[in-house]
């Protein structure tokens, strides 16, 4: 017997109490979502450009008491320690430029050498550099410069860091310049 003046059977009851318990249980739990924005970018260059695409990174790194040195292989970017350091974690780099452009020739110069200061003064250390270059275009390479360049020229900086016997502990940084001349 159901409600006053209709007659239902107890299975017809107990679905409907469970089709009522269902869309209660619905009705407690929401959909969820969730979104997240992104970012796109892009940089446009004209001809006889220079971009630096990523920063000569020497690690992070524990100093002993002697003196050593972390390298930084220009054409492979591998990272080699020596001496009284020793590599912590894997996250070295080397420097890499990418230009466009030149019409007959392209002349590569710039420091080959950085002073790394730390952060809030006081300590130094310096590192010597060393340039690699690429061209994806092909070109004939010519005592520091590029002949007949096309293409993407990419240019990589490596170099050697010097690190004192117990060098003071921070972060380090110094800056230097790459120069190219597009004739």
């Amino acid at each position: 017997m159901g409600i006053r003046g209709t007659s239902f059977s107890r299975a017809a009851l107990r679905r409907l109490a469970i089709a009522a318990a269902a869309a209660g249980m619905l009705a407690c739990h929401p959909a969820m979502a969730a979104s997240q924005t992104g970012t796109a970018t892009s940089v446009v260059v004209r001809p006889n450009t220079l971009v630096k695409v990523d920063d000569l990174d020497f690690g992070t790194l524990a100093a002993g008491p002697a003196a050593g040195t972390v390298t930084i292989d220009a054409v492979t970017g591998a990272r080699t320690t020596g001496g009284g350091v020793t590599p912590v974690g894997a996250l070295a780099q080397r420097a890499v430029f990418q230009g466009t452009g030149g019409i007959l020739l392209i002349t590569v110069s710039g420091d080959t050498s950085v002073t790394l200061t730390r952060a809030g003064g006081g300590a130094t250390m310096t590192a010597s550099l060393v340039r690699a270059a690429t061209t994806s275009g092909g070109g004939i390479a010519l005592l520091g410069g590029t002949l007949l360049p096309s293409g993407v020229q990419t240019y990589y900086i490596g170099g050697t860091l010097n690190v004192g016997a117990n060098q003071p502990a921070g972060d380090y940084s110094g800056t230097f310049t790459l120069t190219v001349n597009y004739l």
